[in-house]
């Protein structure tokens, strides 16, 4: 199914406000199965009900209920004086005090002033009914419309009724000369000249096969008017097959209507000729069967090929798709329930994949099958081995690439049809929110927090997980299903510029914040954030002994680490070994002046020392560094304190590559290994 690219955040009431700036970063740590995201809060959680973004700013109301709007800093633009404020999604918003109605823009200046109306919303369009009951209707723009615009009622100029859609480039079309075959741009193909009403047997080889009626009898022809099966009463004409074959059946009946014997007979709609014809047994074919199916007593069934020859045994009492001309799926009734079946999967050569054993069995598409055996959902693929395990309460198949997997305790996870997770398990289901249904079913839950449009390459769904610290939030990108990360929050959407709004797991209360550059895995996500140096928790050991560095870390696209250290604090810890090098300043060359094998004797007292801790934001140092002399390409960053001194960190792999001591990592001990008495080995 496709999910929908926006729900309209008209349908959302909006929240409290914020009232202070907070200046500490914090990080959302992820397993370690996924990548990490981070945030800067912007402001406080100190509201009861928050909007999402519009143009710069967010509806948000006090703590006495009033709505207002913030900007994006958390100042306040329009002050706390509403009962309500809706967003029309397109920078204006429909307010209520008491009883009136108006709009306003984000400014808060008055585009339709406060007075006895009602205002709402169909779709994106806006309808004012006055205190007369005259009506007024505006596009999302706020420009005059019709009331059947309003109502999506836009006036076709197809000549048609309707049109059923019988394949992917054909459709029957219903008008007042009667039916006609169309393609995919409804131009006519077949026109039924000369035949009283026409439906559709398939396509082969790019022609489509119709059945025709003339009264009481039927032919088959291809588009072009070509009699393949000449008139006649037959009992039934089968669908084309995909080896381009169809058979037709007629039934003798005695003076009750029994049916008393059948004749079968086979054409190839390629020479448009009769192949074969049967006296024993009826022999039909389905447009999504490669072979025949065929019954010796109308009432078992099997398939056979062109020769006779038995494939799948004729023991079923249904047959039907499996979604591919190479495998069909068979049932035999259930002795408990004449109405229900069990169901099994075959290849078209006979090959059984699934016993007729499961009480439900439906293709998924790309070789994937829902499976059901009474008690528990699993997923199988198209060789019959299950690729998700028949251990769910619940499958819930949005997407090949998106499926809510449901416990038996009521808690949930996301996965796809090769059981790789997307969303961890949670506490509770999964909320999806692509309907207006769903969102409305369960916002008193969500309070307003619903699907994210993210404005650069498509959809992002957050989803909320619940576990024994609270709501987390994880966002999975629609197309690919791929987790680009997480929140420790219960959030909303990301904007354009990676802002959103999110609920406070400890006090219910709401504020929003900033994604920083390279939060979530996905490479067309927002840069212009603020950029975040990452306090690391890594083990560091030099020569063998654990060293407590000030480390920061940054993140590449993937969500990799990349280590920094301070010069000094490196020069500090290596004196004396192997590795040791002196820091100085060249003020003629204006560069970091870097002496290798020397003891480091330009001590300055800020080493091993920061005014600050946790995750903080960097500036590119681009400084020149001289290494004996000669200029060294040296990657380093800028972290600044509070009263605005910078501290220069270096990417410690460069450092052990420039002044002679070797870098590793210990996956083992998750730890960062300096050894002195090594080359750098990259």
């Amino acid at each position: 199914m496709k999910w929908n690219r926006r729900l309209l955040s008209a349908l959302l009431t909006m929240l409290l406000l914020l009232t202070a700036l907070l200046p500490g970063a914090a990080a959302a740590e992820l397993s370690a199965s996924y990548q990490k995201a981070s945030y800067y809060d912007i402001a406080t959680t100190a509201y009861s009900r928050m909007l999402l973004f519009q143009d710069g700013v967010v509806a948000a109301a006090d703590q006495t209920g009033k709505y207002g709007l913030i900007d994006v800093t958390g100042a306040v633009k329009v002050a706390y004086q509403y009962d309500e404020l809706f967003s029309t999604g397109n920078g204006y918003f429909i307010a209520r005090k008491g009883d009136q109605m108006g709009i306003l823009n984000t400014a808060g200046q008055a585009v339709y002033p406060l007075a006895d109306r009602t205002i709402r919303m169909e779709g994106q369009n806006i309808s004012i009914m006055d205190s007369n009951y005259n009506y007024t209707y505006l596009n999302s723009q706020l420009q005059p419309i019709t009331q059947d615009q309003f109502y999506g009622n836009t006036g076709s100029s197809s000549p048609y009724y309707w049109i059923n859609w019988v394949d992917d480039n054909y459709g029957i079309a219903y008008g007042d000369a009667g039916s006609v075959l169309v393609d995919a741009n409804e131009k006519v193909v077949f026109s039924g000249d000369g035949y009283d009403s026409m439906d559709f047997r398939g396509a082969y080889n790019g022609l489509a096969y119709l059945r025709v009626y003339n009264g009481q009898q039927s032919a088959l022809v291809d588009q072009t008017g070509k009699v393949i099966i000449p008139t006649g009463n037959y009992s039934y004409i089968g669908g084309v097959n995909s080896s381009g074959y169809v058979a037709v059946s007629t039934w003798t009946l005695d003076e009750r209507y029994q049916p008393v014997s059948c004749v079968s007979e086979l054409y190839s709609v390629t020479s448009g000729q009769k192949v074969q014809t049967w006296t024993d047994r009826e022999v039909t074919t389905e447009t999504y069967f490669r072979d025949l199916v065929f019954s010796l007593d109308k009432a078992k069934f099997g398939t056979m090929d062109v020769t006779g020859k038995v494939l799948i045994p004729n023991q079923f009492d249904t047959m039907m798709s499996a979604g591919d001309p190479a495998r069909a799926i068979v049932g035999n009734q259930q002795a408990e329930n004449s109405w229900a079946y069990y169901y099994g999967l075959y290849t078209a050569d006979g090959q059984q994949l699934l016993a007729p054993q499961y009480s439900e069995l439906s293709h998924l598409g790309q070789g994937y099958y829902l499976v059901f055996d009474g008690a528990h959902y699993g997923i199988a693929g198209s060789n019959g081995a299950f690729t998700v395990p028949l251990t769910y309460k619940e499958l819930r198949v949005y997407t090949l690439d998106f499926i809510e997997a449901v416990s038996d305790s009521g808690g949930s996870k996301a996965l796809n049809a090769k059981n790789q997770e997307i969303i961890p398990q949670s506490l509770e289901q999964l909320f999806i929110y692509n309907d207006v249904a769903a969102y409305w079913r369960n916002e008193w839950d969500y309070h307003n927090l619903t699907v994210s449009y993210d404005n650069y390459e498509g959809d992002v769904l957050p989803f909320r997980v619940k576990t024994a610290a609270g709501y987390s939030t994880y966002y999975v990108d629609q197309v690919t299903g791929q987790c680009l990360g997480s929140l420790p929050v219960m959030a909303s959407n990301i904007t354009s510029d990676g802002r959103f709004v999110y609920r406070d797991n400890a006090t219910g209360l709401y504020g929003f914040g900033l994604l920083t550059a390279g939060s979530f895995a996905n490479p067309a996500a927002p840069t212009s954030g603020i950029q975040t140096a990452y306090a690391t928790s890594y083990s560091i050991l030099v020569d063998g002994k654990a060293v407590q560095f000030d480390a920061y870390a940054l993140k590449d696209a993937n969500g990799n680490d990349t280590n920094y250290l301070k010069l000094r604090d490196v020069a500090y810890i290596l004196n004396g070994s192997q590795a040791q090098f002196n820091v100085d300043w060249n003020a003629a060359a204006g560069a970091i002046a870097v002496t290798t094998k020397t003891p480091y004797t330009t001590v300055n007292g800020s080493e091993m020392s920061t005014p600050f801790s946790g995750n903080q934001s960097y500036q590119p140092n681009k400084a020149a560094v001289l290494v004996d002399g000669q200029a060294a390409n040296l990657e380093a960053i800028t972290l600044t304190d509070a009263n605005g001194n910078g501290y220069t960190y270096f990417k410690v792999r460069d450092l052990g590559q420039a002044l002679g001591f070797d870098v590793t990592w210990d996956s083992a001990q998750g730890a960062i290994l300096i050894d002195t008495t090594k080359p750098y080995s990259g």
